[in-house]
């Protein structure tokens, strides 16, 4: 018996995670899906099944924002909800012959390889019990494999999940199709005793004749894909050519629905051509129900035997009150060891800028000499490059609107303040926060977008931002305004400590603005550094924010 459960759909086209997952009893309370002729599709089969998805009354305990998403790049993943499983069928063509096998570094189509890392993301702040994911065979040994060995690593080593993995064939499960996809399953502590295993093959339901309703030449059909429709029978990419009753049949959607697993009443109101695209981009359904029916009875089995570290966790939880009792609590930043951050990069830390002054027809060769650069300060030379180019970054938005709420909230301004901060940090190597500040008030910067009396307004605004990261506000999170501690413990070299309360507010400010600098997070992790095309054309590059005393 497997117990209801909740999980989210992330980028599988029309839902085929959605519809395998709700037949074993889940209910889907977030998906994210960006391309809009996938999402007619995916609202108009889903509305009556998981209507609390599509709803227009919104959430006040989920901050505002509608449960089935676009870009997900553009929310925060703490303001997703709970959730024990997370299945995603991530952008594949950056792995694959159709996307030239560019990976993580693809930043020619809205950064599809990166989307990978905003799983990470919300798997990092949500922590579900477990994880499924889908993609082409082709990323095992992308790269020399090396593709893959990142992404395990970061799974099991840098988030603690377990990982498995299994190149599942749609036919290895009862469909008649060969569609090799790489299957990759994952629990939260599991422990050392790891031994979940893909379940058993089983016969074919039915075949390719089946599926004409007459006599096909080929028992089990080619693997439907999105490009490349209408090869000649003989062609060696012919894949929607079959040989029916004698006669060359050209597969239709109704066909490649069956063969996908689609029940009769699913429907695709949009074109044909479009329809073959979008069952080109979904998944087998019936090997995913097989495997996660095998995956949902293992994390149940998991879950029932956690009593003990349950009870640890509870003693984790009366220690962490104690800590956090009104008006006394103390933030802790320690110079001891390696480097205290103020600020964590993150995926809600980044800040967008577009790419102007470059014309249309020389996309292509910006994107490809800039990204090609990889010496140590890749960042500075690749932006560098853009200006050598003709081109220059003017800033659009922070990615995640839940950061760019709280930076207004201290000065409607200061997204654009924090972003030219970033521009002269990362174009000039200026880190302490005090003398980058005033390299961009000498050069003039800020004034084309914004109107300062004197340097003096910008530094206090500035000062006011870095107490309320401190005390105040979660990038990931709306802040309401408020500081969540009275102040803050400095563990200094020697193992003085010094304690700043917000009684004296001007030291705690002057000390952080002295102290304070820019810093490097991974830019491969943190998804910038790139030149980046859009989906309406427009270049873009994106700079992250950490900060560390």
């Amino acid at each position: 018996m497997i117990d209801q459960f909740k999980f989210i759909d992330l980028f599988s086209g029309i839902g085929g995670f959605h519809l395998a997952m709700h037949s074993l009893g889940g209910v889907c309370v977030f998906a994210s899906e960006i391309d809009r002729h996938a999402r007619k599709t995916y609202e108009y089969n889903f509305q009556n099944i998981s209507p609390q998805l599509f709803s227009n009354k919104q959430d006040e305990t989920i901050n505002l924002f509608k449960l089935f998403n676009d870009d997900i790049r553009s929310i925060s993943p703490a303001e997703i909800p709970d959730f024990d499983i997370l299945c995603a069928g991530f952008p594949c063509q950056p792995f694959s012959q159709a996307g030239q096998k560019r990976g993580f570094d693809d930043s020619h189509n809205s950064e599809r390889g990166n989307l990978f890392f905003n799983i990470v993301d919300i798997l990092q702040e949500k922590k579900p019990k477990a994880f499924f994911l889908e993609n082409v065979r082709g990323i095992v040994n992308h790269d020399n494999g090396n593709t893959f060995k990142i992404i395990r690593e970061i799974l099991e080593i840098e988030l603690g999940y377990s990982f498995y993995f299994k190149v599942v064939k749609a036919c290895d499960y009862g469909l008649p199709q060969l569609r090799p996809r790489a299957f990759m399953i994952g629990f939260r502590d599991e422990g050392i005793l790891r031994n979940f295993v893909f379940p058993p093959e089983i016969p074919l339901k039915f075949n390719m004749s089946d599926i004409f309703q007459k006599k096909c030449s080929r028992e089990i059909g080619f693997t439907i894909r999105v490009g490349g429709r209408g090869s000649p029978i003989d062609d060696r990419r012919n894949w929607d050519a079959y040989l029916v009753d004698g006669e060359v049949v050209k597969l239709m959607p109704p066909q490649a629905l069956k063969m996908q697993g689609f029940p009769d009443n699913f429907e695709l109101p949009v074109s044909s051509k479009e329809a073959m695209k979008q069952l080109g981009n979904t998944v087998a359904v019936d090997a995913v129900r097989e495997c996660a029916k095998a995956m949902i009875e293992y994390m149940n089995n998991l879950n029932n035997n956690v009593d003990n570290i349950d009870n640890v966790n509870n003693v984790s939880d009366i220690l962490n009150d104690a800590f956090q009792k009104k008006n006394e609590s103390f933030g802790i930043k320690s110079y001891l060891g390696s480097k205290s951050t103020l600020l964590n990069a993150s995926g809600n830390t980044n800040f967008i800028f577009k790419i102007t002054g470059i014309s249309v027809e020389k996309n292509d060769t910006i994107i490809n000499s800039v990204n090609s650069i990889d010496s140590s300060q890749k960042i500075k030379d690749r932006l560098n490059k853009i200006r050598e180019l003709g081109g220059y970054l003017v800033f659009s938005k922070v990615e995640v609107t839940s950061m760019e709420y709280n930076l207004k909230l201290i000065d409607s301004y200061m997204p654009h303040i924090v972003a030219a901060m970033l521009l002269e940090f990362y174009c000039n190597r200026t880190a302490n926060i005090s003398k980058n500040l005033n390299n961009i008030d000498i050069a003039g910067i800020l004034k084309s977008a914004i109107q300062y009396d004197d340097f003096k307004t910008l530094e206090v605004k500035v000062k006011r931002l870095l107490v309320s990261v401190l005390l105040g506000f979660f990038p990931g999170e709306k802040w309401n305004g408020h500081y969540v501690s009275n102040g803050t413990i400095i563990v200094k070299n020697s193992g003085e400590q010094v304690a700043f309360h917000i009684i004296d507010l001007p030291a705690l400010e002057s000390y952080l603005y002295q102290n304070i600098k820019f810093d490097t997070p991974s830019s491969t992790r943190h998804r910038f550094g790139q030149v980046i095309l859009e989906h309406d054309g427009s270049l873009y590059f994106k700079l992250n924010l950490q900060l560390r005393f």
